[in-house]
């Protein structure tokens, strides 16, 4: 049985570490004024790390995130390797003007290149791929409008779904909605709703809602929390 054990062991993938990368900041804005900027990629592991840079377009249909390669961003160096707890100063510029209405929508991806394994034999690499968010500021000022439906689905699920009318970004960090029963239901995962377009979610309830039933929607979001009340439909 141990032979049988030490046997399948030694067939098992090896699961390599892939490098510590932080990126500062998270997030870019450019203006009329501002078509600059630099971000700093700290590698806190032990070995260098090798990344290029891609910059994409970023487009949203039907609650799907989309990509397209661009030239409205410059980011250099495209490609280069950052050592061991070292650092990389990497700069991003914008190559367009702003759109005078809507803002305009970027992703710049930082892609590790993956390095062999040095345990040698069988194994798995895993290499780290880190999209910073890129927006630019239209000319006019922005607007952020966001409405918001819930549907019933089954006794048991709603729907809610929001459409973006405005003309900037939101970004929800999270969204509670609360029934009747005064059970909330939240949802926590951060989500990009960008300038017309929508995005759906499914709540599974503990208790059933019945078609025309009230509900309370709180959601805190980087233009401040908003709350709105609801009927079913």
């Amino acid at each position: 049985m141990r032979h049988l054990l030490g046997l399948f062991l030694c067939v098992l993938p090896v699961l390599a570490r892939a490098s510590s990368l932080d990126v500062d900041p998270i997030r870019v804005t450019f203006s009329a004024q501002k078509s600059v900027t630099v971000l700093t990629l700290t590698n806190a592991g032990d070995d260098p790390a090798t990344v290029q840079l891609e910059p994409v377009a970023w487009s949203q249909i039907k609650g799907e995130d989309k990509y397209l390669p661009t030239r409205d961003l410059l980011a250099t160096p495209p490609i280069f390797t950052v050592p061991a707890k070292g650092k990389q100063i990497i700069r991003l510029g914008l190559r367009v003007p702003p759109n005078a209405q809507q803002e305009m929508s970027y992703r710049l991806y930082l892609q590790e290149v993956p390095q062999a394994n040095k345990a040698g034999g069988l194994g798995v690499v895993m290499a780290l791929r880190i999209g910073v968010p890129v927006f630019v500021v239209p000319v006019a000022p922005v607007k952020p409008l966001l409405q918001c439906t819930a549907r019933r689905l089954s006794d048991t699920q709603t729907e809610l779904s929001a459409v973006h009318g405005g003309t900037a970004h939101i970004q929800l960090r999270q969204i509670t909605v609360v029934g009747m029963d005064k059970t909330p239901q939240q949802i926590q995962q951060a989500t990009y709703i960008l300038p017309g377009t929508s995005h759906a979610w499914t709540l599974k309830l503990m208790h059933p809602l019945a078609a025309g039933a009230a509900l309370q929607l709180d959601y805190d979001s980087d233009v401040g929390a908003m709350h709105e009340k609801l009927v079913l439909e």
